[in-house]
């Protein structure tokens, strides 16, 4: 994959730094993501990206300190301390710096993060696919078609997701680098973010080495994956009543009494000052616990 042209212009900054400073784990969470760049590259951006959200990020607070804050009529400085201008202009001062050098942190942190995040997405996928691409290599296998002919004709199947983009890579490297099918099965096992993709892969080897039947074992494995599989879906089902039975007392019974209780001390005590609590509760708090319970159904949720 061609780099961009800011990419370009970062890599001939910090190239020479980045390619002493890539570690193992970064060229490993790149290939297992998909992200195709040369790990120095991606590193050299990294730090490039660090650099400029320092630097704007402290501009800005300059401007606003300098510039918007006087204007609006707002005394921040005396509203910090009472000690002095000399100590309120520290203050100030290891304020801007605290924050621009902590968002260039979480801009560098959040790069690192996004390989072995996307490396993990792709793993999911890659195990919720699995079981009926299995199903696939089993059949073409029981039609008698070799190994290499497998992948090289599940790589052509959209259907099965990030297996096909595994297979893709077995083919291409038999088809076009000329390696034999052990040496890319060997191959895709480093690159794999699949537990399960690897230990397939694996038996594979060992049964194309020892001579063994792979129609068997593609079939075994198939049935194996499927069983597997409709036990992570019936677990997700016992776990989905839990969660509702939690909604319904956590998201509509309670927030209902407390709704209902608020409303009356305040008609009992003739008092309103515990309106507050009542709207912060309706406008954050309910909506925080939808969302919660949103986002908790979401990541158990299994692909299929």
């Amino acid at each position: 994959m061609p780099l961009s042209n800011y990419q370009k212009f970062c890599y001939r900054i910090f190239g020479d730094i980045a390619k002493d400073s890539v570690t193992n784990k970064l060229k490993r969470n790149l290939e297992k993501a998909h992200i195709n760049i040369r790990p120095e590259a991606y590193l050299a951006t990294a730090w490039m990206n660090t650099i400029v959200t320092i630097v704007v990020v402290s501009i800005m607070l300059v401007f606003l300190v300098v510039f918007i804050i006087p204007l609006s009529n707002i005394d921040f400085l005396s509203s910090i301390s009472s000690s002095g201008e000399s100590f309120n202009s520290v203050i100030v001062l290891w304020t801007m710096i605290l924050i621009s050098f902590g968002l260039g942190f979480l801009v560098y942190f959040f790069h690192f993060l996004i390989p072995s995040s996307k490396a993990k997405s792709r793993g999911k996928k890659i195990d919720s696919h699995l079981p009926y691409a299995l199903n696939f290599i089993s059949a073409m296998s029981a039609a008698g078609v070799a190994p290499h002919e497998i992948f090289i004709s599940l790589s052509k199947q959209t259907i099965y997701g990030e297996v096909r983009e595994e297979a893709l890579n077995i083919s291409k490297d038999v088809s076009l680098l000329g390696l034999d099918i052990v040496s890319a099965l060997k191959k895709s096992i480093e690159t794999t973010p699949s537990e399960r993709f690897k230990e397939f892969l694996q038996g594979a080897i060992v049964t194309i080495a020892s001579g063994g039947a792979l129609k068997s074992y593609f079939m075994a494995k198939a049935d194996q994956y499927m069983r597997e599989n409709r036990q992570k879906q019936k677990m997700f089902l016992e776990n989905l009543s839990i969660m509702a039975e939690s909604y319904v007392t956590a998201a509509v019974a309670g927030p209902l009494l407390i709704m209902i209780v608020l409303p009356l001390l305040m008609m009992i005590q003739g008092s309103t000052s515990q309106i507050i609590i009542l709207y912060v509760f309706v406008a954050i708090v309910l909506p925080l616990i939808h969302l919660g319970f949103a986002f908790g159904i979401k990541s158990m949720t299994p692909e299929v």
